[in-house]
């Protein structure tokens, strides 16, 4: 009898993940057209300098939106655990403690960032003067006042992750794209170039669409709303100590070596050299699109597989998994022999990008994606420790190596050093998934 129901659950996830990667191939390709078609439309509305001044202002705003000290993602996996099990009450209390501790966090940033705001050159800081000083302070404001909003709200879409309903998550995601798309457009028909009014259109979007989803969320799992009546402390303590070893990841591998890539490129070479490299990087992060649509649903699957023991279902996922991650290198292989073609006729003349920075991109990107195949894997098993230490140690590398070659080769130098970034994590990732999958970890690889 167990037997049976034991591959009734492995049957009923491996059908769950098979849809959510269907529905979400289906918003990833709504969201990719989007992706194309905002920029020309961005840049021809702002002019190519203006653009990447707000493409540097995202970068920032993704160095806020990682100070929730990885509770999001220590939330969605403790939230599996609980659903998987069938514990609601658990999974409510889970809920209620994060949202309140990222509340107050979100708070106590947003006072916390009043005078610095306040006080700053944005003109000096962006290197332009493309922009007045007042209208990027004002711009500064309002995507640091919603990116706080949506520090909290954004959780919304981890419920859905932890049911089993990773596309959902995609579809709060694609929506607010959609409407900024939109709302982007009607402004080039209404009004001169203004960074203001674009930051509004992306910023507002995102929390408007979270706040809706909650509605018919909550009407339906009523057991899972959010309570101050459900806090708990001891479940806080836990959070936050999981969620500390992923906000350390962040910062490190994904905010220093990723986000910080425009404000690396727009003190060495200018902000549009950053328009430059953001026109290849979009190209191909099709790649990562893609591949996510596969591999984004995978880790609360691995979670709620390894709740329930079915460590061959992970070993063959696992597998697809690598072997998908082969076939998007071929398939960039195939995008850069026709990158050229496709710049000129997405953005024409507006922008010059070499292909030796398409080819690094490339590079780069491909690396990432390996990277994400293997830490899915981790996260969803909740062993980040190695983890841990090898994003501070290979950010640290990285540092030393953009400074060292980065401002010499330009773009390049800078995407070429994230590239060795992750291509160092992902070997001694990947020897750590080798040890996982085989039930051969010990001391630091099973923590």
């Amino acid at each position: 009898m167990m037997r049976n129901n034991k591959s009734a659950n492995t049957n009923s996830r491996s059908s769950m993940l098979h849809k959510n990667i269907l529905f979400s191939g289906v918003l990833k390709a709504i969201g990719l057209i989007t992706s194309l078609v905002i920029v020309p439309i961005t840049i021809n509305y702002l002019n190519d300098e203006v653009y990447g001044v707000w493409m540097t202002i995202t970068s920032v705003l993704y160095w806020i939106t990682t100070f929730d000290i990885g509770l999001g993602n220590g939330m969605r996996n403790y939230l599996t655990e609980a659903l998987s099990k069938g514990d609601t009450a658990l999974g409510r209390s889970y809920l209620s403690t994060t949202l309140i501790l990222l509340s107050l966090i979100a708070l106590t940033m947003g006072a916390a960032l009043i005078y610095p705001l306040y006080s700053i050159n944005f003109n000096s800081f962006f290197n332009t003067y493309a922009v007045s000083g007042a209208d990027l302070r004002l711009a500064v404001i309002i995507a640091v006042g919603f990116t706080l909003m949506n520090f909290v709200l954004k959780n919304i879409g981890f419920i859905f992750v932890a049911l089993q309903r990773y596309a959902l998550n995609d579809l709060l995601a694609i929506s607010g794209n959609v409407i900024s798309l939109i709302i982007i457009y009607l402004l080039t028909k209404v009004t001169s170039g203004s960074l203001v009014l674009v930051v509004l259109a992306y910023t507002l979007t995102s929390c408007v669409v979270y706040l809706l989803a909650a509605i018919p969320l909550f009407w339906k799992h009523p057991e899972l709303k959010p309570s101050l009546r459900c806090f708990d402390k001891s479940l806080g303590k836990k959070i936050v100590g999981k969620g500390l070893g992923f906000f350390v990841i962040q910062i490190s591998s994904c905010l220093v070596i990723f986000g910080a890539a425009n404000f690396f490129i727009t003190q060495a070479c200018g902000p549009a050299a950053v328009t430059t490299y953001n026109i290849a990087y979009k190209f191909f992060n099709l790649l990562v699109i893609a591949y996510t649509i596969v591999l984004a649903p995978m880790w609360n699957a691995y979670t709620d597989a390894y709740v329930k023991g079915d460590m061959l279902w992970i070993r063959a996922t696992f597998r697809k998994a690598l072997l998908m991650w082969g076939l998007s290198v071929l398939g960039g292989a195939v995008m850069l022999a026709m990158c050229n073609t496709f710049y000129k006729l997405w953005v024409g003349s507006m922008v010059e990008v070499p292909l030796s920075v398409s080819l690094c991109t490339l590079v780069y990107v491909c690396f990432f994606n390996l990277n994400n195949c293997v830490t899915y894997l981790i996260n969803g098993l909740n062993k980040i420790f190695v983890q841990i230490i090898i994003s501070l140690a290979v950010t640290a590398l990285y540092i030393i190596s953009v400074y060292a070659i980065g401002g010499k080769l330009g773009i390049e130098g800078i995407v070429l050093s994230m590239a060795a970034s992750y291509a160092v994590m992902s070997a001694v990732h990947m020897y750590q998934c080798y040890l996982l999958i085989g039930n051969k970890a010990n001391g630091i690889w099973n923590k």
